[in-house]
C-alpha cells in the first residue's frame, strides 16, 4: 500500500481548470464569432452610396396574377422585362424552396399606396444573402445586401481565439503584477 501511495505521489499534480474558466472562455469565444461574422458580413455590406457592384445572390420577388411568385436574381431582372408579373407583393410576406435545398423568403417592411419596401432571404448551403429593395409595379431600386458566408465563418473563428488568447494573456499579465506589487 506505501508502494503505491509513494508512485502516485511522484506523478505530476494536474490541476484542472475550474469549470467556471472554460465556460467564460467558450462564452467568450462564442461571442466573439458571432461579433467577427456580423463584422465581416457588414464591412462586406452593398449599398447604393458605396458603389460596390450587388451580390450575386441579391434576390427579387416577382409576383404573378395569381398571388404566387418568383424568386429571381437581381441580375436577371436587371437585363429582362417581365411580362404578366408586379413587384408588388399581395401578401405581407412568403417563402417557397428553390433548387431543392435553397430556400427564398420575402417580408414587405413598409407600404405606401405606389410602393413597397421588401426585404428578402435566399438561405442555400454555402450563405445567406438579406436584400432589402423598394419596389413599384414595374421596378427595382435595390437599398442594401448583406452577404454570411461559410469562408466568414472559418475567418471569424480564427479572430475570435486570438481574442479569447489575447484576453487570456492580458489578464495573467494583470494578476502577476497585482500580485507583485502586493508582495512589494
Amino acid at each position: 500500500m506505501t508502494k503505491q501511495h509513494n508512485q502516485t505521489a511522484k506523478q505530476p499534480q494536474i490541476h484542472p481548470r475550474p469549470f467556471k474558466q472554460r465556460l467564460l472562455k467558450l462564452g467568450l469565444f462564442c461571442g466573439f464569432l458571432i461579433l467577427f461574422i456580423f463584422l465581416q458580413a457588414n464591412l462586406d455590406s452593398r449599398t447604393a452610396e458605396n458603389r460596390k457592384p450587388w451580390h450575386s445572390d441579391f434576390t427579387i420577388a416577382a409576383f404573378e396574377p395569381n398571388g404566387s411568385f418568383l424568386a429571381l436574381p437581381y441580375s436577371y431582372v436587371q437585363q429582362h422585362s417581365l411580362a404578366k408579373t408586379t413587384f408588388l407583393a399581395k401578401q405581407p410576406e412568403g417563402s417557397k424552396q428553390k433548387n431543392d435545398n435553397d430556400t427564398f423568403s420575402y417580408k414587405v417592411v413598409q407600404q405606401t399606396a405606389q410602393q413597397q419596401l421588401i426585404q428578402t432571404s435566399l438561405r442555400t448551403s454555402r450563405s445567406i444573402t438579406v436584400a432589402t429593395y423598394q419596389a413599384t409595379a414595374s421596378t427595382v431600386t435595390p437599398i442594401k445586401s448583406t452577404a454570411y458566408t461559410v469562408e466568414q465563418i472559418s475567418i471569424a473563428a480564427v479572430l475570435a481565439l486570438i481574442s479569447v488568447l489575447i484576453l487570456q494573456f492580458l489578464y495573467r499579465l494583470l494578476r502577476r503584477r497585482t500580485s507583485h506589487q502586493q508582495a512589494n
